[in-house]
């Protein structure tokens, strides 16, 4: 995974154009000259759209923005020959799906991936101090290889996975739990969170997830709770724990609750990962200390634990917080927000927790109350895409070819949503409000461009093989052509006079230099940044 310099500079002119710099700054060195591609007013047809005018939806496509990251090439056809309740059934079941052929591609491309935290730190240790450094000898590769590589196959997986209600729901909940990846060990740690907490309990009950995060050494670290010990009790997981991954900033927990269970977590931390020469197959992974356990009696959320409980204290209350009616409520809202609307039908949100509850926290089946409620499927538009979802939808759209995620990574950084790199436990927004203002339309707009014009570094969009075999061959028929491929839908009259408009006289016939400005502007506009 080495990097050349042509290829550094190519990644650097993409970001300097995604993010609207001068021309200069996309012209260096040894990286194909990047003309200024901002949208600007005259180019662009639209204003922001309202929801209420944004036209009708389909079930179909609903389901595909929502629970995949948007549909690809054929995907639409395929859903709608299911019918969309089979296809939700279909991605409800990620173990029947096949993605063995991008997981062995992951694999060749991203060896950290299946690293233990030993191994991460062992192999790809922390650069010595400049001043340290021998100039003659060969530089290793350092933890934000790791990070990297974490980063750029969870790009991948998005783009290419075939079980794409797999990667939502991971995202989903790598946001809940939220890590930020740039602080101390977890650079190394983050990785065995993401395979061993995060994807393997994604579809579980809630509890074994809320237990296996607890237990993560990464969380462990990022919430500071490998430091807490009897006599000093470390309340910061012991928070979070409650507020952010169960009950809910309004679930009825007080302050002396933070305190008590701060108490019962003492003595939960990590075999530290400088101690792999001395014990291997323990470094870097959680261990009890009972000597730095407070093992008096304790009282969290009424529930008494007496004296002498050891590991078994916190335990019992990770149980309580899993199977609380605050935290059925407090998910099931969060769930509902993830899939359906900023503002979750109530109702639905209801009927999501008494699943939760009667199921014991199966996370597969609130999903399928969810997925399957009329609430979801009547709910077009009532979400915007946040920049992960619209790189990944964008080049899903164009059935783009990406060789790897480096430069998109970069992109998501610049956009805001950098992969693993919020640095507060409460994850990034999920709310539209949060994500559209100035500075970011310009990205938005820029990346549209970028990917119609085949600008993405190590990538390919072919747009007039997309073309081939088609009929369309005057301005307004290449226009409705690509509002169907890339929206499935149609739009209204007006907003179609305008993308016309963009290429020339309806009836005239298409000029062909002109496809990535068609596809950038449908690609940019509010009907393909809801989802």
């Amino acid at each position: 995974m080495q990097l050349s310099r042509r290829e550094f500079l190519k990644d650097m002119a993409f970001v300097a154009a995604m993010a609207g710099l001068p021309g200069w700054t996309t012209d260096l060195d040894e990286a194909p000259p990047l003309e200024m591609l901002s949208l600007n007013a005259g180019a662009y047809p639209w204003q922001w759209t309202p929801r209420s005018d944004i036209g009708q939806g389909n079930p179909i496509i609903t389901a595909l923005n929502r629970i995949a990251f948007g549909p690809r090439p054929g995907d639409f056809e395929r859903a709608q020959q299911m019918g969309v309740d089979a296809y939700i059934e279909e991605q409800l079941a990620p173990e029947s799906i096949d993605d063995s052929a991008l997981e062995q591609k992951l694999a060749a491309r991203y060896p950290t991936l299946s690293m233990s935290n030993a191994e991460l730190m062992r192999n790809y240790p922390r650069p010595a101090p400049a001043a340290q450094r021998d100039p003659q000898a060969k530089q290793t590769p350092g933890p934000m290889q790791v990070v990297q590589e974490l980063q750029e196959a969870t790009i991948l997986r998005a783009l290419y996975s075939q079980r794409q209600l797999h990667q939502v729901l991971v995202d989903f909940w790598s946001n809940h739990f939220s890590i930020y990846i740039a602080k101390n060990d977890c650079r190394w740690m983050k990785t065995v969170d993401d395979r061993e907490v995060i994807r393997q309990y994604a579809f579980g009950k809630f509890k074994d997830l809320l237990l296996a995060s607890a237990q993560s050494p990464a969380m462990l670290e990022y919430l500071d709770n490998r430091l807490n010990v009897k006599g000093v009790a470390n309340e910061n997981y012991a928070r979070e724990i409650m507020e952010l991954h169960s009950l809910g900033v309004d679930g009825g927990y007080t302050q002396k609750d933070v305190q008590e269970l701060a108490r019962a977590l003492t003595g939960w931390t990590i075999m530290p990962l400088r101690a792999a020469s001395l014990a291997p197959d323990k470094a870097g992974t959680f261990i009890f200390d009972p000597k730095r356990h407070d093992d008096g009696a304790k009282k969290i959320l009424g529930v008494e634990l007496p004296a002498g409980g050891g590991i078994n204290d916190a335990l019992k209350i990770i149980d309580v917080l899993a199977n609380h009616p605050s935290t059925a409520r407090y998910l099931s809202r969060k769930l509902v927000t993830r899939f359906v609307a900023d503002n979750p039908p109530d109702a639905l949100v209801q009927r999501a927790a008494q699943t939760f509850a009667q199921t014991g926290g199966d996370i597969r089946a609130v999903l399928g109350t969810i997925l399957h409620s009329d609430e979801f499927k009547n709910s077009f538009a009532q979400k915007i895409k946040r920049p992960f979802e619209l790189i990944a939808s964008a080049l899903r759209a164009l059935d783009a070819q990406i060789e790897d995620g480096r430069a998109l990574n970069a992109a998501l950084r610049l956009m805001g949503q950098g992969l693993f790199l919020h640095p507060t436990p409460d994850g990034y927004p999920d709310n539209g409000a949060a994500w559209i203002n100035t500075s970011a339309l310009l990205a938005r707009w820029n990346l549209a461009l970028l990917a119609a014009a085949n600008r993405v570094p190590r990538g390919k969009v072919d747009l007039q093989a997309a073309m081939s075999g088609a009929s369309a061959k005057t301005n307004g028929e290449v226009v409705d052509y690509w509002v169907n491929y890339i929206l499935h839908r149609n739009i209204s009259e007006s907003d179609r006079q305008k993308l016309i408009n963009a290429v020339g006289d309806s009836r005239a016939t298409f000029e062909m230099a002109k496809l990535p400005l068609l596809v950038a502007l449908i690609l940019a506009s509010p009907h393909f940044q809801y989802r």
